[in-house]
């Protein structure tokens, strides 16, 4: 026994230009917009506000050099717990800088297009402590002048470079 069962809707076979295939009504492109012009969907945002500063170089450049300048100080702090005597507090006091630098460096990159100073001076704090720390342990007979001079050559740039940085910033530059 047969049921009456409606037939399937037939649409008429329209080609596009250029197209050898059978495009149904509902997907063939419309001449107006899928919404108005005020109207935003769900799913897209639209920038709120002003545009965001340009990023910085100045402090790109910092926080790479600090990232190195860290990792770099991590070799002479680990060398140090090694040893005994009065050389572990100074590889206490390099591992300190060398962590600071690390996060300081982390931090001036997630916030280099950011205008506030508290990140550049805290970089600028432990490049210079790093320095100290490369001159304390010119005493040390342990590490000698190959702290200094490499500290010397890393902790110089993130000073310079972060300084000027400042500079420019706080001029409006």
């Amino acid at each position: 026994m047969k049921e009456n069962v409606p037939p399937a809707p037939q649409y008429p076979a329209q080609r596009p230009a250029g197209s050898d295939q059978l495009t149904p009504p509902y997907l063939q492109q419309t001449q107006y917009a899928p919404y108005p012009p005020q109207f935003v969907p769900a799913g897209q945002r639209s920038p709120a506000g002003p545009p965001r500063p340009k990023s910085s170089g100045f402090r790109v450049a910092s926080g790479i050099i600090g990232i190195v300048l860290g990792s770099w100080l991590l070799v002479p702090s680990i060398a140090g717990f090694e040893s005994s005597g009065g050389v572990v507090f100074t590889a206490f006091l390099i591992l300190l800088s060398a962590l600071g630098n690390v996060t300081a460096g982390i931090v001036l990159l997630a916030n280099q297009r950011g205008r506030l100073r508290g990140s550049p001076v805290t970089s600028l704090s432990f490049a210079g402590f790093a320095l100290l720390v490369g001159l304390i342990g010119l005493a040390v007979p342990f590490y000698g002048p190959a702290l200094f001079v490499s500290t010397l050559l890393l902790a110089a740039p993130v000073l310079i470079i972060m300084g000027l940085g400042l500079s420019r910033e706080k001029r409006g530059a």
